[in-house]
């Protein structure tokens, strides 16, 4: 009867998704040391090749938005912190390039849409597009595991698993 006020749970899923579509890229690769090094730490990153969509690279809860919008964080059930970060130094834009439709507290699944980014307006103002798919808390990850190759926004790309 009161079902608005039930909380929704995050889906447990360990799978990591295609935050766009676009090419694999190691973080080894990434054109930006805090990434390359894994300062912050390990993951993914994808070279977008078609403008537009964006969606969550995993199942959790929405825990951070950028107010420039380049940014979001997400927590997962397992308990790893994931930071979705769209293009390098895209902070310098104020958001312009960016329309994010979910918002702080949202549960969302694996390949759940987030919102756009244009990548046209982010080369033209001379930033990389670039993005990634960093597991923030490293002392909870026990193995990431990711396949190279091309991938369809919303595509499985890997797995992680947990310490236990």
């Amino acid at each position: 009867m009161f079902s608005f006020l039930k909380k929704q749970a995050i889906v447990k899923d360990n799978n990591l998704y295609s935050p766009v579509q676009g090419e694999f890229l190691s973080l080894d690769n990434v054109n930006d040391p805090v990434f390359s090094e894994k300062t912050m730490g390990d993951g993914f990153a994808i070279q977008p090749n078609q403008a537009g969509l964006i969606v969550s690279p995993v199942a959790g809860k929405i825990t951070m938005i950028a107010g420039t919008k380049h940014a979001i964080g997400i927590h997962m059930a397992n308990g790893l912190d994931i930071l979705l970060h769209l293009g390098l130094d895209t902070v310098n834009m104020g958001g312009s390039p960016f329309d994010i439709d979910a918002r702080v507290g949202d549960i969302v699944n694996g390949g759940q849409r987030l919102g756009t980014m244009n990548l046209e307006e982010i080369a033209r103002a001379g930033y990389e597009t670039t993005i990634m798919v960093i597991i923030t808390n490293m002392a909870v990850l026990k193995s990431v595991t990711t396949n190279d190759a091309l991938y369809q926004v919303g595509e499985k790309v890997g797995e992680v698993t947990v310490k236990v």
